[in-house]
């Protein structure tokens, strides 16, 4: 069983593995002004369920789920696509992904990479993914579904991979069980 697949040009799927892709990002607001960057991550994956990707695909360009049906509506249209960030293990690891990050003893690193630390998934280098990642959760962004369809389409190089199932759902699992956590700020 093989743990990725390439990816199919110029479509966005779940747990596609996006390689150098450039987002906007919106600083701040002042009136009818928007202070926008734009930030290049190095790797992403996508989160939606293919469903929903699938539905928005449709409904945007009018097409019918089955041969002869009515056009998908457009109240399927995805207003944003969820993406997590995904950095090269070494990094990860020596703590040098992200500013104040702590690098982790050899010990938590056997436990991090065998995806026992929920807030973080690995992702082992295996073709076509051609070096190890590791996911952090805590970092998700979105975009405009229309603006990485457009990044897609015009850097087909891009989107690497995709997971396969049972690999895909288990990535799927984890996300949403660290995102849906019931935490409770420490108080006094």
């Amino acid at each position: 069983m093989t743990r990725y697949r390439p990816a199919t040009p110029g479509i966005i799927e779940q747990t596609a593995i996006l390689y150098h892709v450039e987002l906007p990002e919106v600083r701040g607001r002042a009136g009818e002004q928007a202070d926008v960057v734009i930030t290049s991550h190095p790797w992403l994956v996508v989160l939606n369920q293919e469903c929903d990707l699938q539905f928005d695909r449709l409904a945007r360009t009018n097409t019918p789920l089955r041969v002869g049906g009515a056009p998908v509506k457009k109240d399927k249209i995805l207003h944003s696509v969820l993406l997590c960030p995904g950095f090269p293990e070494e990094h990860v690891l020596a703590g040098t992904y992200i500013k104040d990050a702590t690098a982790w003893s050899k010990g938590e690193s056997k436990t991090l990479l065998r995806n026992q630390v929920e807030r973080y998934h690995s992702l082992p280098a295996e073709d076509p993914l051609p070096e190890a990642l590791v996911l952090d959760f805590k970092l998700i962004v979105a975009t405009s579904p229309d603006y990485l369809q457009t990044w897609v389409e015009q850097n087909p190089d891009c989107a690497v991979a995709v997971l396969n199932p049972p690999f895909r759902d288990r990535l799927t699992q984890r996300f949403v069980n660290y995102f849906a956590r019931i935490a409770e700020p420490e108080g006094d």
